[in-house]
């Protein structure tokens, strides 16, 4: 073989490779970096408790807590955002995208139960002697009388159209008990 043969064989070779590797196009690296900047948006709506959870550098920890104290004048939050995406490129998001996955999943059961009790508490303040006893059944060490008195008197301000704090008292018993299973 002779150089030029050579050459060409080199050519083709690193030809093939260019091939192979498809190169990211611009559209595809904006929409990367606007759901960078999303999740940035979601750091900044979350509480410290969680911020914390989700264990951030510092300085996009620092550009988090800058956004939430600027007023939204002239723009400065969205710039701010912008920053934060900048920002969260160069952090590994899959810890954060977890603890705010693990955080949402925890608020639809919260979500979940809250609707289960309203049911309940609803079926008892109807007189429901069915519900009443399933709930007797289910939570033997439940203290019948003291429930039973939250039922009367949420039933007496319902009918007075009063305040419902008998009601609330009724539901928060619920929580505790459905906690304790």
């Amino acid at each position: 073989m002779n150089n030029t043969e050579n050459n060409s064989l080199t050519l083709n070779n690193s030809e093939d490779s260019f091939d192979t590797e498809e190169p990211v196009s611009k559209s595809q690296r904006k929409r990367e970096m606007l759901e960078l900047q999303d999740l940035g948006k979601e750091l900044t709506e979350i509480t410290e408790k969680l911020l914390a959870k989700c264990q951030l550098p510092a300085e996009l920890l620092n550009a988090i807590q800058e956004y939430k104290r600027l007023p939204n004048k002239h723009e400065a939050r969205r710039r701010q955002l912008q920053f934060i995406g900048k920002l969260m490129r160069s952090v590994e998001t899959t810890q954060i995208e977890q603890a705010l996955g693990r955080h949402q999943h925890h608020a639809n059961l919260n979500k979940r139960l809250d609707q289960q009790l309203e049911k309940l508490r609803e079926q008892l303040l109807a007189g429901s002697a069915e519900a009443l006893q399933e709930l007797i059944l289910e939570h033997p060490d439940i203290d019948i009388q003291y429930l039973r008195q939250l039922i009367r008197q949420a039933q007496k301000e319902l009918n007075k159209n009063k305040l419902p704090s008998s009601n609330k008292k009724l539901f928060q018993y619920l929580r505790k008990l459905k906690q304790t299973d």
